[in-house]
């Protein structure tokens, strides 16, 4: 807000615009003046700010290509994070729910879920990207842990209802097109749930390769079932159910030695589908119990995106604990933009934050083994490749415009 008080300075999209600008609000005539729409009409703006003197007005936009420096313009496949535990290495990943190979050298993540939607694979060195399929959405990949060419993927709209048509996925390839001269992999794509069963989601091997746990709608609530992995519930293929009750169970995780299985879940609110806490469960359906993670303002935390460490004693996840430290409008769309990756052990001690900033930090995954070097990471994005900035956002997908 100017000093006199009578104006205010904001960010906005107009009805049938596509880009966020920057405009003068005045009070007193209850008036809208536009500002960077004049100037640069098809690129984002955020973040208005006012100097001290109110004579200058200040902005974040993207700079566009070419008034960026070399390298700046291109986002790298993946890059180094900063730890803040010694002894733990952290990557960030050009995507959305990673799942390292069985000995870590590989990737397979989604790139995003619109425009370039579909199953890609990365060297853990970040060199060398490939796309198996494209032009489908598709989320949450979980490679088998006894085979190297084996993914699963749930294929289909994501944040949808119970009896939405989503599909677990098994994608089989050829490691050895896996080269250099190759862009884009064949793969033989093998839907493992039946049509009429809703939404089928979040699978993940077992770690003897057998059996895959996910997500299912297919009696109204979405809770844990389990199925073998080669045919599904088809072809002769076996599935039961893991947990069952009014409410929703779902991103689970099997432990390394096969013997849990982590989830998140509001069975202990089902009336709240925000809140979401950590629950283990053994494959018999047995034993299952909560992690107490926080006890303050448990009816509030999400807890999300859980996963085990190579040795079983800890978990990772996405959570909500440190609240918001940046107003989600100011920024563009992120699903969790409130969300921070944290460890905790089995029994709920030793809680540690990882990540503190106003971006999503979400759909984590524990590299299989220690031995992943980041000397040898590849950050030369102009000769290996990545992405180029673009300047195209999407504003938080619960703005409406109607302006």
């Amino acid at each position: 807000m100017h000093n006199n008080s009578n104006r205010i300075v904001v960010a906005t999209r107009r009805k049938g615009n596509n880009y966020r600008h920057i405009e003068i609000f005045d009070i007193d005539s209850k008036k809208f003046h536009p500002v960077t729409e004049l100037v640069n009409p098809n690129f984002h703006h955020y973040n208005p700010f006012v100097s001290p003197e109110s004579t200058l007005i200040g902005y974040h936009r993207f700079r566009g290509e070419g008034a960026a420096a070399p390298g700046d313009s291109t986002i790298p496949h993946i890059e180094p994070v900063i730890s803040p535990i010694q002894g733990l290495r952290m990557l960030r990943l050009n995507g959305s729910f990673p799942a390292f190979s069985p000995c870590g050298n590989l990737i397979a993540f989604n790139h995003d879920f619109d425009l370039k939607a579909g199953l890609k694979i990365v060297k853990s060195d970040g060199s060398k990207r490939w796309t198996l399929f494209e032009n489908r959405t598709t989320f949450y990949n979980s490679w088998s842990p006894t085979d190297k060419n084996v993914i699963f993927t749930s294929i289909g709209g994501i944040f949808q209802s119970a009896r939405a048509a989503v599909q677990i996925a098994r994608v089989t390839f050829d490691p050895s097109h896996l080269s250099d001269d190759r862009d884009e992999i064949p793969v033989e794509i093998k839907i493992l749930t039946k049509e009429e069963t809703g939404n089928n989601a979040f699978p993940c091997c077992s770690p003897d390769g057998k059996s895959v746990v996910f997500r299912s709608g297919r009696s109204g609530h979405k809770n844990l079932y389990i199925m073998d992995a080669v045919n599904g519930e088809l072809e002769g293929g076996m599935v039961r159910q893991l947990t069952d009750g009014n409410w929703i169970d779902t991103m689970p995780s099997w432990s390394p030695d096969g013997k849990l299985i982590a989830f998140s879940s509001n069975r202990h609110n089902p009336e709240n589908e925000g809140a979401f806490g950590i629950y283990l469960v053994e494959p018999n359906g047995g034993g299952v119990r909560r992690v107490q993670v926080a006890v303050f303002e448990e009816e509030r935390e999400r807890l999300n995106h859980v996963c085990f460490s190579a040795d079983g004693e800890w978990l990772l996840f996405t959570s909500n604990l440190g609240g918001v430290t940046a107003e989600p409008v100011s920024i563009p769309n992120q699903f969790q933009p409130y969300g921070d990756m944290y460890l905790v052990r089995l029994d709920g001690s030793g809680l540690q934050r990882l990540t503190w900033n106003g971006y999503e930090n979400g759909t984590p995954a524990w590299h299989p083994t220690p031995g992943l070097s980041l000397s040898a990471l590849s950050l030369e994005c102009n000769k290996n490749g990545g992405d180029k900035l673009k300047g195209q956002f999407d504003d938080p997908l619960w703005i409406h415009c109607h302006l």
